[in-house]
């Protein structure tokens, strides 16, 4: 089953930066985690739960679908007093790109073992979201380091990548081998989910 992911190249608000270290085994090694904000329609929401797009929002009375069988778009917001909803989504072991160049013919780096978290979501009137996300990883050097504290607060472009069919989502090499439980996973436990299902995210502007 697809989980979700985000891989198309996209922009984010690149809104905090946090240099630490990890402890892998009896090694402290360098990691970070940034925070990000990316402004998308509100559909992006089923690939994260299915439940939540309809929770916040509804269709605009006597709305039809443009096509048969195509679910008709839900733009209205539901209740007008909800600042920002916070999600229990986890998951360990994704891969972060960031397109850190202008040359196109340049690839991106990529950071290995990354975890996501930290999810919520700022619904707006006609159907747009700010989906907000932490990302966490050791697998950095002091370039790119730098180059991530430079550019706090501004404009990136991103993409975010789940581990391949059939692997096991795992960190970075030297990451630490046993984790505690993510909340994302216990909530997928709860409602019968294996943890990290979801379907996969195609964020395009």
């Amino acid at each position: 089953m697809p989980v979700f992911q985000i891989t198309e190249p996209t922009e984010a608000k690149l809104t905090s930066v946090t240099p630490r270290t990890e402890m892998h085994g009896d090694d402290e090694v360098p990691a970070v985690s940034i925070s990000v904000e990316i402004e998308c329609a509100n559909t992006l929401l089923d690939l994260i739960d299915p439940q939540i797009r309809h929770a916040l929002y509804k269709a605009k009375p006597d709305e039809e679908p443009e096509l048969p069988g195509v679910e008709a778009s839900t733009p209205v917001l539901r209740c007008n007093s909800i600042d920002r909803v916070k999600l229990t989504t986890a998951h360990e072991g994704w891969a972060l790109q960031i397109f850190h160049s202008i040359d196109e013919a340049t690839p991106p780096w990529a950071f290995g073992g990354t975890k996501v978290d930290n999810l919520s979501v700022e619904a707006k009137q006609g159907g747009t979201v700010v989906l907000r996300l932490r990302c966490g990883t050791s697998d950095v050097d002091e370039a790119r380091m730098g180059w991530l504290c430079v550019h706090k607060g501004q404009d990136i472009t991103l993409a975010l990548l789940a581990p391949s069919p059939g692997a096991e989502p795992r960190a970075s090499e030297g990451a630490a081998e046993e984790r505690e439980p993510e909340a994302g996973d216990m909530f997928a436990e709860t409602h019968g989910q294996a943890p990290g299902d979801s379907d996969s995210a195609r964020v395009t502007h």
